[in-house]
């Protein structure tokens, strides 16, 4: 147990609760957050659930996007059912298109220096109308040399201005490896690494082993996993999933213009509501993305009529005190917040999040209707939450 600082509205209390970074609520002490609309809410959560493993996307559990470091067991995932098992001692990453190609083996690549980046992995898709859930998402502490270094082991980019990215996850005659496409500009504003560990271990295979892309604050369609090949171009990657998988429609000077979904937008999410000790419960979530660090988050328990101010844990100050993370760039990573809620009786109430960054933005509540498509929708994402009469908390 550990004291932290609260608000329910404009007064600040200290309250023991469990921690806010991992420790479950005991049995009895927790109420479900249900989704307004997507696939949820037409099929049930379970059968929901189903569905999307059916086209390889496994969310994780709500109450993990309320932690610091989500962990691996259970870490989302969005691929194509293909794992493949890389053998690591025929394993190579080749570097092509630069100054100086190169082929590295998996101890090369250990050997080299390695930089350490805390950040949001994100489905470009998370959260849309279909989905509904929200929870293709994550962070975790990654570790592995700098994209920048792997070009200066190559002499520089050479006449590269951009860079595909090749895994091995194939499908044999029917699919070659998954491909994705950025600019070095993108790469190089988001500090891209070749991830070689995950939360302090080596990559398991389900999350990329040996090595993968890392790009903090642009979606993980980017990250590529298994990575065998990265391949130096003059101009644009254009492959499928850069040129229609990730794209949405934007209305721009009267006509629709197709956009590849990029840089992660400014959003959060309640995703766990447990009881306070001495009264209440406590809405537990996450606040992330946006060009601008997260400055506040504001919650409302009544579908937007009033907002109030929650507890916001920055993630400077928890890093801080973290000391495996104290070398770690944290450009990108979420930050936790808790809001103590006393409802007024019991019924259903309808809860969300809004997050507000330094320079005063907003998180939107509903899609740009200029926009048209299933990415980076950073709408207040709502959810219902009924309270019994026979599980008010005592103090409610």
């Amino acid at each position: 147990m550990t004291a932290v600082l609260m608000t329910d509205g404009d007064t600040l209390g200290v309250h023991d609760i469990p921690e806010a970074t991992g420790m479950p609520a005991p049995e009895g002490t927790s109420l479900e957050l249900r989704p307004v609309d997507g696939m949820p809410t037409w099929f049930g959560r379970r059968l929901a659930r189903a569905l999307l493993r059916f086209v390889s996307m496994e969310e994780n559990k709500p109450a993990q996007l309320s932690q610091l470091v989500t962990p691996t067991a259970g870490y989302f995932r969005r691929d194509r059912h293909v794992h493949p098992a890389v053998d690591p001692d025929t394993y190579r990453l080749q570097i092509t298109g630069v100054a100086n190609p190169r082929v590295l083996t998996l101890p090369e690549l250990l050997a080299l220096p390695r930089e350490t980046r805390v950040c949001v992995q994100e489905c470009a898709g998370n959260g849309n109308h279909l989905q509904g859930s929200a929870g293709l998402c994550g962070q975790a502490v990654w570790e592995g040399p700098s994209f920048a270094s792997l070009l200066e082991l190559c002499g520089g980019p050479g006449p590269a201005t951009h860079f595909a990215c090749h895994g091995l996850d194939t499908l044999g005659f029917l699919k070659r490896g998954y491909h994705y496409g950025l600019s070095l500009d993108e790469l190089t504003r988001a500090r891209a690494i070749v991830a070689v560990t995950m939360n302090g271990e080596p990559l398991s295979r389900r999350h990329g082993f040996p090595s993968r892309l890392i790009v903090p604050r642009i979606y993980s369609m980017s990250h590529v996993k298994w990575l065998s090949h990265i391949e130096g171009k003059t101009k644009p990657h254009m492959g499928i999933h850069n040129r229609l998988v990730f794209t949405n429609k934007e209305l721009r000077d009267g006509k629709w213009v197709r956009v590849q979904a990029r840089w992660i937008g400014l959003k959060s999410i309640i995703s766990d509501c447990r009881a306070a000790q001495g009264g209440g419960w406590l809405l537990l979530g996450a606040a992330w993305g946006g060009e601008r660090p997260v400055a506040a988050v504001e919650v409302s328990t009544d579908g937007g009529l009033s907002w109030q101010r929650a507890g916001l844990q920055p993630v400077r100050e928890q890093v801080a005190r973290d000391a495996r993370l104290a070398s770690g760039e944290i450009d990108g990573a979420w930050s936790v917040f808790q809001f103590h809620w006393r409802p007024p009786g019991p019924g259903t109430y309808k809860v969300g999040s809004r997050a507000i960054d330094e320079d005063g933005n907003v998180q939107a509540l509903d899609n740009d209707p200029n926009v048209h498509g299933h990415f980076n929708q950073t709408r207040v994402k709502w959810r219902t939450v009924v309270v019994p009469e026979n599980r008010l908390p005592p103090g409610a």
